[in-house]
């Protein structure tokens, strides 16, 4: 690794740490701080860095430790207690939103392989984004983010299928979409098979031989292996990081060290995941933006306006209140970070 890149690497967290003292400041979310910062280190001003995405591969660990980190809030017996949540409403947003985007996209002169890409893109929420702010603001453990929380889970599953089916949409139809997922989804059931094995018998010997040694430096790496190998794992099987890492902490959720491991990982989190968002203000197009700033406003709040519709009557017809039902279709309206993808 060069010294250009450290230089490189310095001027970045410059920039971020000023971006997120000035939001800070007026009360503005960090979020928005690392994503300007992204903007101003990005192509479109001062051009940072020659390959972005070797900064974008370490930023994705941030992904992964969020998600082991919400794991640890899930046991499985809660996942069960709120599978209408997760496979009813979840299910329910996902498909028809990305009918109501793709039949939108079509009649405003999309092909129909094109309109499922943009169906599939607002059919799913930023998990980084929604889970960070109920972080921030306590709200995780309220309804309203229970429900949100339920819907981004399945989000996240459904982007299996989603990556399997696009590329064999540009492809020669030689191999079966519905065959596809079906494989993805038996090698679904064999990963969470064999993590939730893991979790059951492996783990909590693993962890009470490592407290034994009382170090913490111990500790703290024993817990990013399971993160990461977990996350590979699910990788090596053509599944999301991401969702490995949720499975490894939904393992632990109801071990005695589920506390200590949520406070040895979240600083690491934390910095990965500013560093995600820096990412992806880098790759945002500034000049797109200026040219028609109008019209994709306006296709922006209309899509917005059907995904909060969508996710309110859903979670009312499931016996939330209103107010919880408005909150988690709000919460839920922007686009996720599976668009870049």
């Amino acid at each position: 690794m060069t010294h250009g890149f450290f230089l490189e690497l310095i001027f970045l967290l410059f920039i971020s740490v000023f971006m997120v003292w000035s939001f800070k400041r007026v009360k503005l979310p960090p979020i928005l701080a690392y994503l300007v910062a992204g903007i101003v280190a990005g192509p479109q001003v001062l051009e940072l860095f020659e390959n972005p995405h070797d900064v974008a591969l370490v930023a994705e660990l941030g992904i992964v430790f969020l998600l082991f980190s919400l794991g640890l809030e899930f046991s499985i017996p809660k996942l069960v207690a709120m599978r209408h949540l997760v496979f009813g409403v979840g299910s329910a947003q996902v498909i028809i939103t990305l009918l109501l985007v793709m039949l939108s996209a079509f009649f405003m002169g999309q092909s129909w392989s094109s309109a499922f890409v943009i169906g599939s893109i607002f059919a799913l929420s930023s998990t980084a984004v929604v889970v960070k702010c109920l972080n921030e603001s306590g709200l995780t453990q309220t309804k309203r983010g229970q429900i949100a929380i339920s819907i981004l889970l399945f989000q996240d599953i459904a982007v299996v299928p989603f990556l399997i089916a696009i590329p064999l949409l540009a492809g020669d139809g030689g191999t079966s979409v519905a065959s596809a997922i079906l494989l993805a989804l038996a090698k679904g059931a064999v990963v969470v098979a064999i993590l939730l094995s893991v979790g059951k018998w492996v783990l909590p010997k693993v962890f009470n031989e490592v407290a034994q040694v009382r170090t913490d430096e111990l500790f703290v790496l024993t817990a990013i292996l399971v993160t990461v190998m977990a996350g590979t794992l699910t990788s090596f099987f053509g599944l999301s990081m991401a969702l490995g890492a949720f499975l490894a902490g939904m393992m632990l959720s109801e071990s005695q060290y589920k506390h200590q491991l949520e406070a040895d990982i979240r600083p690491y989190r934390d910095i990965l995941l500013g560093l995600f968002f820096v990412t992806v203000g880098m790759k945002l197009d500034i000049g797109i933006l200026v040219s028609s700033p109008f019209s994709i406003l306006a296709i922006m709040i209309g899509f917005m306006a059907v995904k909060i519709i969508v996710v309110k009557m859903l979670a009312e017809k499931a016996g939330e209140l209103p107010k919880d039902a408005w909150a988690s279709g709000i919460m839920l309206s922007q686009m996720g970070e599976f668009g870049f993808v």
